[in-house]
């Protein structure tokens, strides 16, 4: 059985950005957050390194004196999920556990304990000289250049100590005060100084020291741009080691309108009105740019990015287009959507979807199929059905993939969704016509959701999109 499970918050962020510093938009910010790897708010890694210890010596009294601390974050935790707390052992003052969501590993903690420095760390709730700066009031864009040998002291408020100590008192009194907020400041400094905006979390390994001073310094020791590592030593609050870091890629941006002027004529799509399902990032922005530089009236639709959506229409309409941001979920009734429209649309772009990757412990789990059945399924073939009945010669546009050949590990619920869909694609070209469906595999083209921490190879997005574009014209 689980030592401790625990569902984190939002309002558990919070406390922790407010105690630690690190309000770094991947843990913060939704919107921000999906564009990320991680396609969600992420928990603090070291908040489950702090509220899993301080669950394991809640149960476990005997272990006394953290001398060592290594961690791995290996898979994010989301916000929302469900984590357990899992003991793998005890044995010679060495204890070994795991974070966990639905039984697979998210990261893991090997901790040693030494009984004869466990009265020092009682007492190292004591006043400390705060030095060095404050965290940022907001995360630092560095690129790769600015990390080699980037050296700096940040400052371990006593609000943090005294904060954090309220919430894991057992682990303040396992390590000490001050050396479990400087775990919490180790935070602050990936996520907010160093690497800053664009970093992942990934390893420590630190070693308590006889003092525990106010402030930790840090030195960038060895970077590597082939995988994107930073490697730092820190030193101060009790601790020396090191932290291991990556700079992930920043998020994709897409070609402005005036970058794409001249992909088509300039009133090669007059009259033609174009509904882009998910049009506010991604391959839907791009679509509804390229139909905008060749005069289509365009509609994007967007579930919770309003300002995201707000930009791309607001980049178009100042260029002289015309496009209507609208909210829509897919798996609400489309009939929601057609009533804001006020027109019919000609043809119809559908690039709705869920985070496509998540950390899962097994290989197919049937909940995560029904949720991208509900709308790579049966929200397509509800739009299609609504649509048709008022225009019959409609088009629509489906994004299958290449994964549902050459899978990629931990897709297959992806894969076996977007396969119904193109059978669903299929039959409706088979037996609905003039309603015609254009179907193809996209290759991996750069959008967010494909993003990785390192940069891979990609097709150009605009060429494409430029070719299901042309294939999508009533001559297609």
């Amino acid at each position: 059985m689980p030592i401790a499970e625990r569902t984190f918050s939002f309002e558990d962020q919070e406390q922790f950005a407010q105690l630690s510093g690190d309000r770094n938009p991947m843990h913060m910010d939704p919107l921000a957050a999906r564009r990320t790897q991680a396609g969600a708010p992420v928990v603090h890694g070291m908040h489950l390194l702090l509220w899993s210890l301080n669950a394991l010596l809640q149960q476990h009294p005997e272990l006394k004196g953290v001398q060592r601390i290594r961690a791995q974050f290996q898979k994010f935790v989301l916000v929302g999920e469900q984590a357990a707390t899992e003991l793998l052992s005890i044995k010679a003052n060495t204890a070994r556990w795991a974070v966990s969501v639905d039984g697979g590993a998210r990261c893991k903690f090997v901790v040693n304990f030494a009984p004869d420095i466990q009265k020092s760390q009682e007492q190292d709730a004591g006043d400390a000289a705060e030095e060095g700066m404050a965290p940022p009031t907001s995360a630092l864009e560095l690129s790769f250049a600015d990390l080699p040998n980037r050296t700096g002291l940040l400052r371990i408020p006593s609000a943090t100590v005294q904060g954090l100590t309220r919430m894991y008192p057992a682990a303040a009194e396992g390590m000490g005060a001050r050396r479990m907020a400087s775990l919490a400041i180790s935070s602050t400094l990936v996520g907010m100084v160093c690497p800053g905006l664009h970093s992942i979390y990934g390893e420590l390994t630190v070693d308590a020291t006889p003092q525990s001073s106010g402030a930790l310094r840090y030195q960038v020791t060895e970077t590597d741009e082939r995988f994107r590592t930073v490697s730092m030593e820190i030193a101060g609050g009790g601790w020396t080691g090191n932290v291991e870091a990556f700079l992930r890629t920043p998020p994709v941006r897409q070609p402005s309108l005036n970058e794409l002027r001249g992909s088509f004529a300039a009133d090669q799509f007059q009259g033609e009105r174009a509904l882009i399902v998910g049009g506010s990032r991604g391959l839907g922005e791009l679509t509804a740019k390229l139909l905008a530089s060749g005069a289509a009236q365009t509609w994007i639709t967007y579930r919770s990015g309003r300002a995201d959506a707000e930009q791309v229409a607001g980049e178009i309409i100042a260029a002289g287009g015309v496009c209507h941001p609208v909210q829509w979920d897919a798996t609400e009734p489309p009939e929601k959507l057609l009533a804001q429209l006020g027109e019919v649309p000609t043809q119809v772009y559908y690039f709705a979807t869920p985070t496509i990757f998540r950390p899962q412990a097994r290989i197919y789990e049937p909940e995560r199929l029904q949720g991208f059945l509900q709308v790579y399924a049966d929200g397509f073939w509800r739009l299609v059905e609504a649509l048709r009945s008022i225009h019959p010669e409609v088009r629509f546009y489906y994004p299958s993939t290449v994964f549902v050949s050459e899978r990629p590990q931990g897709m297959t619920e992806y894969a076996m969704a977007k396969a119904a869909g193109e059978i669903l694609c299929a039959d409706i070209n088979a037996q609905l016509a003039p309603t015609r469906v254009v179907m193809t595999r996209l290759p991996r083209l750069a959008t967010d959701q494909t993003a990785s921490v390192t940069a891979v190879e990609t097709e150009s997005a605009v060429d494409v999109m430029a070719e299901v574009i042309r294939a999508m014209s009533p001559q297609g």
